[in-house]
């Protein structure tokens, strides 16, 4: 087995396996998400989304700390011994049960913080999270090094779907804000129970302080950069809260909802198996940068028509899917911040070439300039609303663009006109597609119903861009093709 993974066809099979079962459960799980968020944003209260939302945002950052980056570690070791699993296993353990315990806590003081006094009961409901979450680091960090990702897709679509009706049931019944909570709970207590139902593996006692050693000194750059993450990604809804008060973060949280899942069900599908098997072919420059080409264009041809079209029909999207109440704030919040998801599907590729080549530091130092921009920007903007802080992080996106793209060319040694060359068609089609596309909304408003007038919109917008595609690069539109080609029959017979 290890033998067939270093070879070129035996990895490039396990690797379309892996994105296969990957987009699977990406998009599987997503759907399945969406479709809840869908009927709870017509049932809850924008307050009730601000809430979970800040309550999330406080588990994700603690929980920075719990896995400590030895998932990765893991990954991206060539060689791993039991002393390795061990100890990665139970120092998550550890700390997420007296990181949990702290969370108890502080919840009063992080809510009288904000002044929500609701905050703190449901940050202290929400601490048992972070005990999840290190009990589900080990095996999918296994399952991931494996090139497994068919039961990873199983197990995170039986845990939405769990997640899902536990979510709904509450909401109906009347649970309110605590039916987010008990969806949160439920899905990630499923997802651990299918975990280690499948997994082999069963961690010993070989916890040695050489074997920490070996994970820290990887993990700890990942600490760094997912704590970095975290104030890009997460720093908003705080400032939000903080500043504007969870109405106004709920309004916001649905609009970076729609925008995350569509960066996720473009990029992550790729991206895990990716960095998984970039690591295997560390050492072959070359073959990497093609692999980079490779994921990074096709990762384009999907993202770039997939925001920008969505963006134009955005005010109709948002009312279809979660109602008028939501209108117009989120939809012109999911607007701007269209134009970063088509920067973010192709830069999701850049921290896994970073981790591969083992340069987790550089990943480290981009994401602090990033960090600290992103909390400058958000600041100096809140005030003027959420619309306003959507546009600063998205200006401050393309700002430092040049930077990661020239990171990324020290380690990989490709041409930024060649890099450029592959991107460019699937721009010029998604803008001229959503052009038309909006053109079309704008002359059928008032004459069709919503459906129709979305419906229809996806249509046209899926026939132009094909279309353009196929007109303009009839090579990149065959390479797409043969890649769903090899795919779809390979995902069958798994």
């Amino acid at each position: 087995m290890a033998e067939e993974a270093n070879t070129g066809d035996g990895l490039r099979d396990r690797a379309v396996r892996g994105v296969a079962w990957s987009a699977l459960r990406n998009w599987g799980s997503r759907i399945v998400t969406l479709a809840v968020w869908i009927v709870l944003a017509r049932i809850l209260s924008q307050e009730a989304f601000g809430l979970i939302a800040a309550a999330t945002a406080y588990v994700a950052l603690v929980n920075v700390f719990v896995e400590q980056g030895f998932v990765s570690a893991i990954i991206q070791r060539e060689e791993v011994e039991d002393g390795h699993l061990d100890t990665a296993f139970w120092t998550s353990v550890a700390l997420g049960v007296v990181l949990a315990g702290a969370s108890v806590v502080a919840a009063p003081f992080v809510a009288r913080f904000f002044d929500q006094p609701q905050l703190g009961p449901i940050i202290a409901w929400m601490a048992p999270a972070l005990v999840l979450a290190a009990l589900a680091g080990m095996p999918q960090a296994l399952f991931e090094r494996a090139l497994d990702y068919r039961l990873l897709a199983i197990r995170e679509f039986i845990a939405v779907a769990v997640g899902g009706v536990v979510g709904v049931g509450m909401a109906v019944q009347g649970y309110g804000v605590w039916s987010l909570v008990g969806w949160q709970l439920s899905e990630r207590t499923a997802s651990v129970a299918v975990l280690w139902a499948a997994t082999t593996w069963r961690p010993g006692v070989a916890v040695t302080v050489r074997h920490f050693r070996d994970l820290f000194s990887f993990g700890i750059n990942i600490v760094g950069t997912n704590l970095l993450d975290y104030l890009n990604n997460r720093s908003d809804d705080l400032i939000i809260l903080y500043v504007l008060g969870p109405t106004a973060l709920g309004f916001y949280e649905i609009a970076y909802r729609l925008f995350t899942n569509g960066t996720q069900l473009v990029a992550q599908s790729v991206s895990s198996v990716a960095f998984s098997t970039f690591s295997r072919i560390q050492g072959d420059v070359a073959r990497l940068r093609r692999a980079f080409y490779t994921t990074t264009q096709v990762a384009s041809v999907v993202a770039f028509p997939l925001f920008l079209g969505a963006a134009a029909l955005a005010p109709q999207l948002v009312e279809l899917l979660f109602g008028a109440k939501w209108l117009p704030q989120s939809a012109q919040v999911f607007q701007v911040l269209a134009a970063l998801g088509v920067l973010h599907a192709v830069f999701y590729f850049n921290g896994p070439v970073m981790l591969a080549m083992g340069k987790p530091h550089w990943r480290l130092g981009l994401n602090t300039l990033n960090a600290v921009a992103n909390v400058a920007v958000v600041l100096a903007v809140v005030q003027w609303g959420i619309v306003a802080v959507a546009a600063a992080y998205t200006v401050r996106g393309y700002v430092l663009a040049p930077l990661q793209v020239w990171v990324v060319r020290r380690l990989l040694h490709f041409r930024v006109r060649e890099y450029m060359r592959r991107l460019l068609p699937a721009l010029l089609c998604s803008l001229a597609m959503a052009g038309i596309v909006a053109g079309a909304v704008h002359l059928a408003a008032g004459r069709a119903g919503i459906v129709v007038t979305v419906g229809g919109g996806v249509l046209l917008g899926v026939v132009v861009y094909v279309g353009l595609i196929r007109l303009v690069s009839a090579a990149l539109f065959e390479k797409v093709r043969e890649l769903l080609y090899l795919v779809l029959p390979t995902s069958r017979n798994s």
